[in-house]
């Protein structure tokens, strides 16, 4: 029995598709391994300095709070509060940041035509988030074996609070990526408007409930409050958020995302050329 024609084309376009998709992937798992090999070949101690960044901030911070104050914020414990804040707040700004150089900085594999802006855009993500995710649960691990107990009430919610600010990081980090090789000063625009700004107001350090009311309803307005907010509500059983919400969280993050490709999308060609 013969095939139809459209048969046939449903065929061909199905192979096609599933083609790209492995060609793609294959591009893109190589990029994520040359990106580690670039950043972590020649130097082992970059894959330390990935999980000591992190640890001298929450230790650093837990110094300087308990020297403030001696109650435990939220009835959490101090050093895991610190610690599920600070690491999961770098799942949004370390992508963010990474990911902005590149384009400018791999043009000269342009050259193959299997590459595309938007692969070594999303490999620079992808690593930046397997390590952040692996970090995390390696100082999660080392803090439950120094004393304190990481039990974790509700772990699918704290992936998904993670995987929400990953995702506007991504989103942040290809819109980025396109226009920085067109305006070289976005990456110190950037760094001025969502670098420390949102570091002192996203709640690493505090929670809604400890803010005064007037600044709260200001606070919230930032969908990383909210995220930090959902995270700890999932991650303790001492602590249940009145205040974060999973659809603003979640509309920021897709909505960002969506925007961050769009813009990829419209610039990506002028951001080869650099024009």
């Amino acid at each position: 029995m013969h095939e139809s024609p459209l048969e046939q084309d449903a065929k061909l376009t199905f192979a096609d598709i599933r083609d790209a998709f492995s060609t793609q992937a294959r591009v893109i798992n190589a990029l994520v391994l040359r990106e580690t090999k670039t950043r972590y070949g020649e130097h082992k101690i970059g894959f330390l300095w990935a999980i000591l960044e992190p640890l001298i901030m929450v230790l650093v911070f837990v110094g300087i709070f308990s020297q403030i104050r001696t109650d435990s914020p939220g009835g959490m414990p101090l050093i895991p509060f610190m610690l599920s804040g600070i690491v999961p707040f770098t799942l949004f700004r370390d992508p963010m940041t990474q990911m902005q150089g590149a384009i400018a900085q791999n043009r000269q594999l342009f050259a193959f035509p299997q590459v595309t802006t938007f692969d070594v855009i999303i490999a620079r993500g992808i690593l930046e988030v397997m390590i952040l995710s692996g970090v995390f649960i390696f100082l999660l691990a080392m803090t439950d074996l120094a004393g304190y107990d990481i039990n974790i009430e509700r772990p699918l919610e704290v992936l998904a609070a993670c995987i929400l600010l990953a995702m506007m990081g991504i989103g942040f980090g290809f819109a980025f990526a396109s226009i920085s090789p067109i305006l070289p000063s976005m990456k110190q625009i950037s760094a001025a408007f969502l670098g420390r700004p949102l570091f002192l107001s996203s709640g690493l350090f505090f929670t809604a409930e400890a803010v005064p009311a007037a600044a709260r309803d200001y606070l919230l307005l930032n969908p990383l409050m909210h995220m930090l907010e959902l995270l700890r509500s999932a991650f303790f059983y001492e602590f249940e958020s009145a205040y974060g919400s999973w659809y603003y969280a979640s509309i920021w993050a897709f909505c960002t995302l969506a925007a961050g490709l769009l813009i990829h999308q419209a610039m990506r060609r002028r951001a080869v050329v650099g024009i």
